[in-house]
């Protein structure tokens, strides 16, 4: 995010709102007035599609039990660069 001139925040678990036993809806809630776009990583899908629901803000699922869609991303641009290298 520095390279791209941005700020991450990360948050695990302990340290993030649902961490202290507040819900998902509310998470989302208060994660959306402080930062500008939400990347999760988490174990359950339900939870990504609930974050999306209830935040303002852009939510990248960075993994879940259901798909790991930044991976495929990478991959294909993996594949991308070394076709544009063989090329040459």
């Amino acid at each position: 995010m520095f390279q791209l001139g941005g700020h991450a925040l990360y948050l695990n678990v302990n340290d993030s709102p649902a961490g202290r036993g507040e819900t998902i809806t509310d998470t989302a809630k208060v994660l959306s007035r402080y930062v500008d776009g939400i990347m999760a990583r988490v174990f359950n899908h339900q939870t990504i599609l609930d974050l999306t629901k209830y935040s303002k803000v852009p939510v990248i699922n960075g993994l879940s039990d259901f798909s790991h869609p930044c991976q495929g991303l990478a991959d294909l641009f993996t594949i991308y660069e070394r076709r544009t290298i063989f090329r040459c």
